[in-house]
């Protein structure tokens, strides 16, 4: 009898041991470093070779996201999202391609860009999508039909407001979508209909609409500190449903890099700018490639700050934005565009009289106020209180655009020491971050560029003013 409750006791702490040890490594992976990351993809690809190269001097790299629809053998990926992540700069873009993309399939000609799933599964596509964007993928992801309900349940759901009613029936495709508007939470199979409803009138530029407003519920969801907690659990769970090439080990370590490195307002999103036509009695998306890959090159500071000018003549579609938008922004179902909060708490403690005019009297330079919203009057009405707080503007006017969606101090390239340090001051006095406190080739003064959070930017203002005048 001794010698049994040994031998269980050995068994149990052999089955302790092993579970230790995976927790651990999974724990370490989860909170793997930048280093770890390369590490990892250097000795799946290769230290050696192009792709590594590339990686480690752009700090950036690629994955293609596609569901994949299986109905009755006939294999299709209609959504396709492709995804940059970057691992120096801590940010992450996802760009949606429309299912109807004129583009060149290798060895097919110019077709709809979804059809080289159909022709050559992932390789194909992979091909097609480096070859329209002009960017390295180095890996996939294939999310079908049966996961993804998986993948959505193991979360507990994902809260969604529904805009309208949505019903369409397909007997063939085998797709009933019944869903009532208002805010609910989606259970994986009404999530999935929920994604792939596009009998309205925007089609599948309003389907990819949905696609985005139902990740930006999810990544919500992900960072609730309920689910954190099971992240681990989670992310194996996720590796075994899902369809890659990435390692386990490391999509575990991507998790953890976006738990504890990103926040939702450094995950950016974007729609394939372009217009709609028929070609030889077929219908195509005809992408503006030029204004995806002004998306998905520029400095993260641009997108954060709102300071890149993407619009063209097909950033709308049929009064559809398709301008970029942060995970934090509520996109309405609807696709309207997305709202910007315009509020925000001050930070630190309040300012005294004393220190307020110390600020202002160690700014040895002039200012100027540049309206970055095109709201009429903003400009003036942060001039007007910059007069009043004793503060030299010596230049109202507009910025190069109106969509700045945040606040930005910006001064002249090659400035001399007075203007970066009037700039520097103008950021603190205005509690502008100071990732958005730079050199820009529009600015010929220490400017403040007012953006679409003007109200809170006023606010601070009538606070400074009421202060400077005790």
């Amino acid at each position: 009898m001794k010698l049994s409750k040994s031998m269980i006791l050995i068994v149990l702490c052999g089955i302790l041991a092993i579970a230790a040890g995976s927790g651990l490594r999974l724990y370490f992976a989860l909170h793997a470093k930048s280093g770890d990351i390369y590490s990892e993809i250097a000795d799946a690809i290769g230290p050696g070779t192009p792709q590594y190269a590339a990686l480690k001097e752009q700090g950036r790299f690629n994955i293609l996201v596609m569901g994949e629809d299986n109905v009755d053998g006939s294999r299709r990926s209609d959504t396709i999202l492709f995804a940059t992540i970057d691992i120096d700069d801590k940010n992450m873009r996802i760009l949606s391609i429309p299912r109807d993309t004129r583009a060149e399939i290798p060895g097919h000609g110019v077709q709809k860009i979804n059809h080289a799933f159909a022709y050559g599964g992932v390789d194909l596509m992979k091909a097609a999508i480096e070859k329209y964007i002009g960017q390295p993928i180095l890996y996939y992801v294939i999310v079908d039909y049966d996961s993804f309900p998986a993948f959505v349940d193991i979360l507990g759901g994902v809260e969604i407001d529904v805009q309208k009613k949505m019903r369409y029936k397909d007997r063939a495709g085998k797709l009933d979508i019944n869903i009532e508007p208002g805010k609910q939470l989606m259970n994986g199979e009404t999530a999935l209909h929920f994604v792939r409803f596009r009998k309205d009138a925007l089609g599948d530029i309003g389907r990819v609409h949905r696609q985005q407003q139902f990740l930006k519920a999810l990544i919500k969801k992900v960072y609730d500190p309920r689910i954190i907690v099971k992240i681990p659990e989670l992310t194996a769970q996720i590796v075994k449903i899902f369809k890659t090439d990435m390692s386990p080990k490391l999509a575990v370590q991507l998790a953890g890099f976006v738990q504890n490195e990103l926040g939702r307002d450094r995950i950016f999103f974007s729609t394939l700018h372009g217009t709609a036509a028929t070609i030889n009695n077929l219908s195509y998306w005809l992408g503006d490639v030029k204004s995806a890959n002004a998306f998905l090159n520029a400095p993260v500071e641009e997108l954060i700050s709102g300071d890149i000018d993407e619009k063209s003549a097909d950033s709308n579609f049929a009064g559809l934005s398709l301008a970029y938008s942060n995970a934090m922004d509520e996109t309405p179902g609807d696709g309207k565009a997305a709202v910007i909060s315009g509020d925000k708490k001050s930070k630190g403690p309040e300012m005294t009289n004393e220190q307020l005019f110390a600020l202002i009297k160690s700014m040895p330079e002039a200012v100027a106020v540049l309206n970055g919203t095109g709201k009429p009057g903003v400009g003036e009405e942060v001039a007007s209180r910059l007069q009043k707080m004793g503060i030299d503007v010596v230049h109202t006017g507009n910025a190069k655009h109106f969509d700045y969606r945040t606040s930005n101090v910006v001064y002249p390239v090659n400035a001399d020491k007075n203007v970066t340090d009037t700039a520097k001051t103008l950021g603190k006095l205005l509690e502008v971050p100071n990732n958005l406190i730079r050199a820009n080739k529009q600015a010929f003064y220490a400017s403040i560029i007012v953006g679409h959070d003007s109200y809170s930017l006023i606010k601070r203002l009538d606070r400074l003013v009421e202060i400077s005048s005790k």
